[in-house]
C-alpha cells in the first residue's frame, strides 16, 4: 500500500508535527510504500502527490491541518485519510463550539468567555487567577496563565493584556478562562475504546508548551490513580464527547479534576501529538500497545 505522511504545516506546531510525522515514518517505513510531503500550505503540490496514494496519514497540528481544511480538501478528492472529517475537526478545534456542546450535554466545562481586539476592555466577571488561550489553536500554544486581570483603578491589568496580545498573535480570538485548581488528566480514545487514563504532574507552573514538549519537563501516570467513579465518568464523558463531535478513529480529550472532585471538560484533540513525549503513544502503551502497533491500527481504522 501507497501511503503518504503529511506533515510540517504553517501553523505555530510546525516543529511538533515534523517530529510527528519523522516519527511515524521511522515506525512504518519497512511496512509500507511511503512519500513524505511536507506541506508549506500550498495545495498544489498536494493535489499531484495525493492522486498516487491509497490514505494519507494526516501528520499535521494546529492551524489548517487540525480544522478541517485539509480534511475538506481530501474529501473533495475522494481521498481516504486518518482521523476525524472535516466536520467533527471543525468542531473540536474551536474551543467555544466544544465547550457549548459539552454544557449541551450536562458536562462540566470551566466558564468563560470570548474576546477579541473589539471587546478587549469589556468588563467581565471573572476573579481571581484565569486561563487565556486561543481559540483555534493546540499543543497550548500561546496559552498564559494570569493572576490578576485588572489593576487597582479597575483597568484591565497589563498581564491580562499581554497575554491577549500574544494569543493574538497566532488567532483572531482568545477565550478567558476560569482556573482550576486541581490535576490534569487526559483520556485517550482509539475505535471507540478509552485506554488508561493518564496524570500530568509538568514540573513548570502549568502544563505548557515546554512541558508538553521537553524530555524532563513533566512527570506522567499511567494509569492515573482514580477513584471508579471518577474514572468510569471521564471514560463517560471522553466516548460522549467523541461520539457527540463526531471523531473517527482517534482522539483524545482533556480535563481536569478539581480538588472538591468535579470533573471539568477542557478540549478535545482529534490529531494528538505522536513524537517520544507525546500522551496517546504513552496510554497505548499501558495496554501493551507498541508505537508501531499503534500507527498500523488508526491506519486501518482509516481504511474501514
Amino acid at each position: 500500500m501507497k501511503l503518504c505522511i503529511l506533515y510540517g504545516g504553517t501553523s505555530r506546531e510546525r516543529e511538533v508535527s515534523i517530529n510527528t510525522g519523522n516519527s511515524i515514518y521511522n515506525s512504518i517505513k519497512n511496512d509500507f510504500n511511503i512519500i513524505m510531503h511536507d506541506f508549506d500550505g500550498d495545495l498544489n503540490p498536494l493535489n499531484t502527490v495525493v492522486e498516487n496514494v491509497d490514505l494519507v496519514f494526516i501528520a499535521l497540528h494546529g492551524g489548517d491541518g487540525e480544522n478541517g481544511q485539509i480534511q475538506k480538501f481530501l474529501e473533495k478528492k475522494n481521498v481516504q485519510f486518518t482521523g476525524s472529517d472535516s466536520l467533527a475537526s471543525s468542531l473540536a478545534m474551536d474551543k467555544n463550539k466544544s465547550k457549548k456542546i459539552c454544557i449541551e450535554n450536562n458536562i462540566l466545562t470551566p466558564l468563560w468567555r470570548i474576546v477579541n481586539k473589539n471587546n478587549l476592555n469589556k468588563k467581565n466577571n471573572f476573579n481571581g487567577k484565569v486561563v487565556v488561550k486561543p481559540v483555534s489553536e493546540g499543543s497550548s500554544v500561546g496559552m498564559s496563565i494570569v493572576d490578576n486581570c485588572f489593576n487597582k483603578k479597575g483597568e484591565i491589568s497589563t498581564e491580562l493584556k499581554n497575554a491577549f496580545d500574544f494569543c493574538f498573535s497566532v488567532s483572531n480570538n482568545a477565550m478567558i478562562e476560569q482556573y482550576i485548581l486541581g490535576r490534569e488528566l487526559t483520556v485517550s480514545i482509539l475505535d471507540d475504546k478509552v485506554l488508561p487514563i493518564i496524570e500530568v504532574i509538568p514540573k513548570g507552573d502549568f502544563y505548557d508548551y515546554k512541558c508538553k514538549y521537553t524530555k524532563g519537563e513533566s512527570d506522567y501516570l499511567v494509569p492515573a490513580k482514580l477513584d471508579e467513579r471518577t474514572k468510569n465518568l471521564l471514560n463517560e464523558y471522553s466516548i460522549k464527547i467523541h461520539k457527540t463531535i463526531g471523531c473517527r478513529g482517534y482522539s483524545r480529550v482533556d480535563f481536569r479534576l478539581s480538588e472538591d472532585g468535579k470533573i471539568y471538560f477542557l478540549e478535545i484533540n482529534t490529531l494528538p501529538g505522536f513524537t517520544d513525549t507525546s500522551l496517546f503513544p504513552k496510554a497505548a502503551n499501558a495496554v501493551g500497545l507498541s508505537y508501531n502497533e499503534l500507527i498500523k491500527s488508526i491506519i486501518r481504522l482509516a481504511l474501514k
